[in-house]
């Protein structure tokens, strides 16, 4: 079953030698180092004022297993709605949406729908990035929660040339890593046990109604051996969008499947 929709995936797809994404160059050192309430503090002002977006995009694609690219749509919106829809040269061939903690996917090769819980299992045999919704959304918007925590800690990652962030959880850490204009150029979870979990870049910054938008987004993922590369365009900052936009009826004869029924 995983293997067909694979399939289905990669109907139309240019191949293409992928590799994980470069981590971006910045600038020197600044003479005095931001404070982390600062930091967290324009986390949450950017994270308020980006609440969802629209675009056209171009998906480069690579694991051991194969690589290409495809051509997108994007929604997403803010807590956890997103929509996706994968077009070929005979138009829309994959869907997934999410909305209120449940995940649709149509694969209309199979003439299927599949149903089910939003969890990052799911999102990762739909969507390939098997994280949970929000930190999905966050990645999209490039604009990572804030998080207030007495033990953030600041520096200047001098490799990457920028101020980096970093955040001790409970149970994993998180770094953000900031532009001298003070915008997230990459940020990073990884596990209690140090492990990375993913790790984002963001630029191609562009203005849109005072909000820097980043319209290049890169994801590594080294459990699967990873990469997301993503190109947006025609993009719609904070457009009104209902819940209709996430919603998907299962077109007449076509096959559903509860997904929580199916074997890995």
């Amino acid at each position: 079953m995983r293997r067909r929709l694979r399939a289905v995936l990669v109907v139309g797809v240019c191949l293409a030698s992928g590799c994980a994404a470069a981590r971006p160059a910045q600038g020197p050192a600044p003479s005095a180092l931001p404070s982390a309430a600062d930091l967290e503090a324009q986390l949450a002002a950017r994270h308020a004022a980006v609440h969802s977006l629209r675009a056209l995009a171009r998906m480069r694609y690579h694991d051991t297993a194969e690589s290409g690219t495809l051509r997108q749509a994007i929604i997403v919106a803010r807590p956890d709605r997103l929509r996706v829809e994968v077009f070929s040269v005979l138009g829309a061939v994959f869907l997934v949406t999410t909305n209120q903690g449940t995940i649709t996917a149509y694969a209309r090769q199979d003439n299927t729908v599949y149903r089910g819980v939003a969890s990052p299992e799911n999102l990762e045999r739909y969507a390939r990035v098997g994280l949970p919704v929000s930190d999905l959304i966050d990645i999209f918007l490039a604009t990572p929660a804030p998080h207030a925590i007495d033990h953030d800690r600041v520096s200047f990652d001098a490799i990457i040339g920028a101020v980096r962030l970093v955040r001790t959880l409970a149970d994993r850490q998180q770094s953000v890593w900031f532009s001298p204009s003070s915008t997230p150029v990459a940020a990073e979870e990884r596990g209690g046990d140090g492990q990375l979990a993913w790790h984002a870049t963001f630029g191609g910054y562009q203005d849109h109604g005072g909000l820097p938008i980043a319209t290049e987004v890169n994801i590594e993922l080294p459990r699967w051996q990873r990469s997301l590369e993503l190109a947006l365009g025609d993009v719609d900052v904070n457009p009104p969008l209902d819940n209709s936009v996430f919603a998907f009826q299962t077109p007449p004869g076509s096959k559903e499947v509860n997904l929580e029924s199916l074997a890995d």
